[in-house]
């Protein structure tokens, strides 16, 4: 085979790759910037090579066939081999950079690592933008696959055993409580805990922290009053300052939260298992110097905090 022939078997394979994604040649063209005749022409050709039709119309669309579902692993573990080659040589000047960071994280994660992340990108990467999305768990795994976020930040217990992984700090939850409150000072006792109202931070599910406390009251014979659900924990601290109510957050946030001194910071009349805050990426940025000099920026924002 020749270096030209390589070249295009090549490029069939990441034209492969976008139309398992898409399942749609128009959408697939445009993922790799191709005209659509040629993306179709390209499929002609990957259903020659394979001796397969690859795709099928359905009335749901274009699905792959059961050949097809079994190459797409082989061919992007090809891909990104030959994607590594490519980046062994290739260098990172953040200076540069003028591309979005796509970043996944709750509003309270976001809350808490994103003020020194931009900081430091404003210092060394003024021309970089970074685009936040709150986490969708059935389709986190989907979204790094697809590109669409390229590094997590949260409580991951059990993320997709695809993603990298590095642990960034442990921490526990504490009790915000307003700083005059009529029966609350400077400790909080099982009975407060659970006699006044409480504002509820969450986003799509629970946080783990919440149902392990749950699961720890219920033993203990009683339960917390709901008083008020948001997924801002900014919220959370608004309504605690001027009610009785209190908020269960982790103790980096309350004790930011708590500076100005209009808050009480308590621990629980209990400990709860620590929260271990962790980044997460794939292995399709692994070795990409620029997502390599990323992750070394949110390790040096979270060694600070």
């Amino acid at each position: 085979m020749n270096g030209r022939s390589a070249t295009l078997d090549l490029n069939l394979l990441v034209y492969f790759e976008a139309l398992f994604i898409e399942g749609q040649v128009s959408r697939a063209a445009d993922r790799v910037q191709l005209s659509q005749p040629a993306m179709s022409l390209a499929l002609k050709r990957l259903r020659e090579m394979f001796d397969d039709p690859l795709f099928v119309h359905t009335s749901q669309g274009m699905v792959p066939t059961t050949r097809a579902c079994e190459l797409i692993e082989p061919v992007r573990n090809m891909l990104q081999q030959s994607r590594e080659l490519l980046e062994q040589r290739k260098t990172f000047d953040p200076g540069e950079a003028a591309g979005t960071f796509l970043l996944v994280a709750t509003d309270y994660v976001a809350s808490l690592v994103l003020p020194g992340i931009i900081q430091r990108l404003q210092v060394a990467a003024p021309r970089a933008h970074v685009t936040v999305t709150p986490p969708k768990v059935s389709q986190l795994k989907r979204w790094f696959e697809e590109g669409k976020v390229e590094l997590g930040l949260g409580y991951a217990e059990q993320p997709p055993r695809e993603l990298h992984t590095r642990a960034l700090f442990t921490e526990h939850v504490v009790c915000l409580v307003r700083n005059d409150h009529d029966s609350i000072r400077g400790s909080l006792s099982l009975e407060q805990l659970c006699a006044f109202p409480h504002v509820e931070v969450r986003s799509m599910r629970k946080p783990s922290y919440a149902i392990a406390l749950e699961e720890e009251l219920a033993e203990r014979g009683c339960q917390l009053r709901s008083g008020l659900i948001v997924s801002d924990p900014g919220v959370a601290r608004d309504v605690v300052e001027v009610t009785d109510m209190l908020a269960i957050v982790p103790g980096r946030l309350a004790r930011r939260y708590a500076q100005h001194g209009r808050l009480q910071v308590l621990p629980l009349p209990f400990e709860l298992p620590a929260l271990t805050l962790s980044m997460l990426w794939h292995a399709r940025t692994h070795h990409d110097p620029m997502y390599k000099w990323l992750r070394a920026e949110v390790m040096a924002v979270c060694a600070r905090l």
